[in-house]
């Protein structure tokens, strides 16, 4: 997904993270330890059960995106990379949805309305797919 779009943004609303410079918020490695350390402090019985099944922890998780809304796409690293699932989490670890298929397959399904989260707006979806790359610059 990375090779072909690079980070940036899905109908101005969903953002993909990259290996950009590590002071960028855009940057997935900088993202994803912002998040373990909320994720650690939290509760979340239904998340760390969800991952306990795969003996992981929330510290395993990989955001890789995220909403203007600040839900957190993460990978659950489980099996093969290119394979991993998909844990979409509401702001504020309200509600959670998993997805079994690659990420790149979960924004086309996003795109194409064959998909549907219940925390999502659903502007997301009834407009045109667009992209707008992200740069450092």
């Amino acid at each position: 997904m990375l090779d072909i779009y690079g980070p940036g943004s899905f109908n101005d609303f969903l953002w993909i993270y990259g290996d950009s410079h590590p002071e960028i918020w855009a940057n997935i490695e900088t993202r994803t330890r912002a998040s373990s350390k909320i994720l650690a402090a939290k509760e979340i019985p239904q998340i760390r059960s969800l991952l306990t099944e795969s003996n992981l922890t929330p510290a395993d998780l990989i955001e890789w995106g995220g909403t203007d809304n600040a839900d957190c796409l993460f990978w659950i690293p489980t099996g093969p990379a290119d394979t991993w699932p998909t844990l979409i989490v509401e702001a504020g670890q309200l509600d959670f949805v998993v997805i079994e298929t690659s990420s790149p397959e979960v924004i086309l399904s996003f795109l194409e309305g064959n998909l549907d989260c219940p925390f999502f707006p659903a502007e997301f979806t009834d407009c045109e797919p667009s992209f707008e790359g992200w740069s450092a610059d």
